[in-house]
């Protein structure tokens, strides 16, 4: 069959790119790595790429980045180099050193639907709790694939609401340490911003208009969950989410500013340590490492301005990479699911996501 050339860019479009491909290797396979580097690196709860086909007789991989500028490189360990936008924040693609392969991270393709299908789930024991891969079925190995064992899914204990000391407290930050906060547990104050609902509770394609409903929206204080006691987390499928980090899943705690603190237990400011911010839209922003490329925070300053979008694979949890003891996770949809560029893998996530909401009601 004849080759074809895939095009990638980022949300703020300064990183373009082509891969050549032969189409009688499509469709191209996708995993999942949920190793504790991959999410403090990226600030996803499992990172998402496909192996860059090489050129013919084992040449080199074939993505050619066309743009002036290039993507910026970190090195989270000796095996590993990831290059990252440095004005958006999204990820582009991971040089694996000993195999010579590139990894391409599956946000950043400009088309993808028939492209990839999924084949696995790598690193799966570094959560502790699965992860991602609790909703998305498929082969799940505890380290490399064919080289480790199988995941074995941990059985849910659900809590309906948190357990521990109120004044108890959950580390954040990613994988080059330039950003670190930590969060509290929902208080009185938790209660005292407001915020319309979001996408993931009220599907926005059915509105012309987000809701404005904003008494209701205080009433009900969607962003607290469990009797007060956890924060609401879910995931999102949005192009701007997708271009900004690279990956076709973001998952997000929503947690009042005033619960986030820094170290020294002052409140958090958007320029602190390593943070870079990107604005997408008008009164919308996004932070990341400016170092090692995590995605960090959403925020609308006039819209939504108490309450933060904290990127969950921050999070050190001693329970696990979903952080249950801490967020209560909507299992009914995906945030943006209707616009999603890879709809048949958001169809995967939100199928697997309401089966395991059913399995803890």
């Amino acid at each position: 069959m004849a080759p074809s050339t895939l095009t990638l860019s980022c949300a703020c479009r300064r990183i373009t790119g082509t891969i050549d491909i032969n189409n009688s290797t499509l469709p191209l396979s996708l995993e999942f790595c949920h190793c504790s580097n991959c999410r403090h690196s990226s600030g996803q709860l499992a990172i998402s790429c496909f192996t860059c086909p090489r050129a013919p007789n084992n040449g080199p991989p074939t993505l050619q980045i066309t743009s002036k500028e290039q993507p910026v490189a970190y090195k989270t360990s000796e095996e590993i180099i990831r290059y990252f936008c440095d004005h958006c924040g999204a990820s582009i693609y991971i040089d694996v050193l000993e195999s010579g392969n590139y990894e391409i991270c599956t946000g950043v393709l400009d088309e993808a639907e028939g492209l990839l299908t999924f084949k696995q789930h790598i690193f799966v024991e570094n959560t502790k709790d699965g992860g991602l891969s609790s909703w998305i079925e498929g082969a799940a190995w505890n380290g490399w694939p064919e080289k480790s064992e199988r995941f074995q899914q941990p059985a849910r204990k659900p809590q309906p609401q948190a357990v521990g000391d109120s004044s108890e407290t959950l580390k954040c930050y990613c994988h080059c340490r330039g950003v670190e906060f930590y969060v509290t547990r929902p208080d009185k104050e938790s209660a005292k911003v407001s915020a319309p609902l979001p996408d993931l509770l009220t599907p926005y394609h059915l509105h012309s208009h987000p809701p404005q409903d904003q008494d209701q929206n205080e009433k009900d204080k969607w962003w607290l969950r469990a009797n007060g006691t956890k924060y609401l987390a879910g995931l999102c499928a949005c192009n701007s989410c997708r271009l900004a980090t690279g990956y076709d899943l973001q998952a997000w705690a929503f947690v009042p500013k005033t619960n986030i603190r820094k170290l020294d237990g002052t409140e958090i400011d958007f320029a602190m340590g390593t943070l870079k911010t990107y604005s997408h839209s008008p009164g919308a922003y996004r932070e990341f490492c400016g170092r090692c490329g995590a995605t960090f925070f959403w925020r609308h300053e006039e819209r939504r301005g108490g309450v933060i979008d904290v990127s969950v694979g921050l999070l050190d949890a001693k329970e696990g990479a979903k952080a249950e003891e801490w967020l209560e996770w909507r299992t009914e949809r995906v945030s943006f699911e209707e616009c999603a560029q890879n709809k048949s893998l958001v169809a995967k996530v939100t199928e697997g996501l309401r089966r395991w909401g059913q399995k803890e009601a």
